[in-house]
């Protein structure tokens, strides 16, 4: 939870303004803090920008706080705009939102409070301990601490809501608690390769996903948030939004399944309809090379392109180039621009392209985009891209008018209808997996879009037959699942390491005097 301390002197002038009763000023900035508490609390539930990780920006929605943070004195003024008329704003907004847009402003505490975050890891704690229930206390929290969090994020549940209305608005997600708390000992004492302000994230998701799993019997709720798009999304902490390690520890020992190169291979089951309408009778890998090469043998692929990317005098830590060059294929076949020409948006801010953004350094860009195989990647996407617009032009002209399918101006926005295509697609394929795993009993523990997660490994078989169905459903054959394992967190037994040292001191203690024991016998 959040909790706020507000400066005396903002108590004493509102008491100051307003004496009688005696007590309505406490009762109103009380009532008030309440109010900015729970928002504050409900903003770091999200995934924050880097410009809010920078600033230390909460989402909020001032209004809303105007309206709930209470009203004092006989002309029922509200306590919000008392205290930004009077110089003593609790918050206040360094992006102004918009009620058009409905987007949140961007706000700032101010020098008038200090905010304590009850869910924060105490480093000193996990380091200096010294036992296993030392550590489980600290990770665990307080019983009460865990109900409030639980209420503030799931309010439906005082309603006593039916299991068909649970199951509608949440997913449940089982949590492998130990293995949680072994990744929160080890981000804290051990990981080096994360920033600060990752890791205070990370920490808490972790802290609001153990709180919930306490009251909820060892699951967490993800809250439904379908999308126009296709894709279903959740609000808050989730799955989807968690890093690669925490979703790891959360879990457990499982087995995950993904599209390889899901969006190429989306593409590509377009390919044929292509060579018929604008190249019959020529060959489809040729036409198609690279992205074939892209697809049929990946590792080849992108260590060629590795090798005349990034020089000897490349800044980028050569662990790194391998994921730069993933974003960068990832952005490309999204339709991202390979310009280094930026420009001035609708807010009024600065945007790079997406290459500028991933691959930064000029020099190793450069030489990415002077690729022969790079350059034949981005045409042949392109020309992808084209004709599938060309047929929403013809075949889904109802798009075309979708507001939220066009650019600010109004236009129709191709990367958003293509994208809109995709989404579409890629929850269907996975349906078609999920249904094949129904068959064998296999259920779901998480789905993140293009991805899969399942306890116990499907077998080749059973990857096999979903492959087949993926294919016959869409007529397209580059469909391919890779397989992962994900392995659990193993927790740190102190009590043995301590059992152990205590071992090891009784032993060189026992030395220590037998030796002091020798020493003082006398010889005749």
């Amino acid at each position: 939870m959040i909790k706020i301390t507000v400066n005396s002197a903002v108590y004493e002038a509102l008491n100051k303004a307003f004496p009688k009763p005696a007590t309505s000023a406490h009762k109103a900035i009380n009532k008030y803090i309440a109010v900015l508490e729970q928002m504050l609390f409900k903003s770091l539930h999200f995934e924050a920008t880097p410009m809010q990780r920078k600033l230390n920006l909460f989402t909020l929605s001032l209004q809303k706080l105007a309206q709930q943070g209470g009203q004092i004195g006989p002309n029922k003024i509200r306590v919000h705009k008392w205290l930004r008329d009077n110089g003593f704003s609790l918050v206040e907004a360094v992006v102004v939102g918009s009620n058009m847009s409905g987007e949140l402003s961007q706000c700032k505490l101010t020098s008038w409070v200090t905010m304590i975050d009850t869910l924060a890891i105490e480093d000193s704690i996990l380091i200096g301990a010294k036992t296993n229930k030392e550590i489980d206390q600290h990770l665990s929290g307080d019983e009460f601490g865990n109900y409030q969090v639980f209420n503030l994020l799931y309010p439906e549940f005082k309603q006593r809501l039916k299991s068909s209305e649970i199951t509608a608005l949440f997913d449940f997600l089982p949590v492998d608690v130990a293995s949680v708390k072994a990744y929160i000992v080890w981000l804290t004492t051990e990981s080096k390769h994360i920033t600060r302000e990752q890791k205070d994230q990370a920490l808490r998701q972790a802290r609001i996903i153990l709180a919930i799993a306490s009251v909820m019997d060892g699951n967490y709720l993800q809250r439904k948030k379908p999308s126009e798009f296709g894709r279903m999304y959740y609000e808050g902490v989730s799955v989807q939004n968690i890093n690669k390690e925490l979703r790891r520890a959360v879990l457990g020992d499982c087995w995950e399944y993904d599209i390889r190169s899901s969006v190429v291979a989306w593409k590509m089951g377009w390919a044929v309809d292509y060579i018929n309408a604008h190249r019959p009778g020529e060959d489809l890998r040729r036409v198609f090379s690279a992205t074939i090469g892209f697809l049929e043998d990946k590792a080849d692929f992108m260590a060629t392109v590795r090798y005349f990317t990034f020089g000897d005098d490349s800044p980028v830590n050569k662990d790194f180039q391998p994921k730069l060059l993933k974003q960068a294929f990832t952005a490309i076949s999204f339709g991202a621009r390979t310009n280094s020409v930026g420009w001035q948006n609708e807010s009024g801010g600065w945007s790079n392209p997406a290459l500028v953004d991933i691959i930064k350094n000029k020099t190793d860009r450069e030489r990415f985009l002077a690729d022969l195989t790079v350059q034949a990647f981005i045409r042949e996407q392109s020309e992808l891209d084209a004709f599938l617009y060309d047929l929403v032009c013809v075949q889904r002209r109802d798009l075309l008018s979708k507001k939220f399918l066009q650019t600010p101006s109004g236009r129709p926005s191709r990367a958003k209808i293509l994208a809109y295509l995709y989404q579409h697609d890629e929850t269907e394929i996975m349906d078609v997996v999920r249904a094949v795993a129904k068959k064998y009993d296999r259920e779901p523990i998480a789905n993140v879009h293009d991805a899969i997660f399942f306890k116990r490994k499907l077998g080749l078989d059973i990857k096999h037959e979903c492959e087949l169905a993926m294919r016959e459903h869409s007529n397209n054959p580059y469909w391919h699942l890779t397989a992962k394992q994900l392995e659990r967190y193993q927790p740190k037994n102190l009590d043995l390491e301590l059992d152990v040292a205590e071992h090891k001191a009784r032993i060189q203690e026992e030395e220590r005097r037998a030796r002091a024991h020798y020493a003082n016998l006398s010889v005749d």
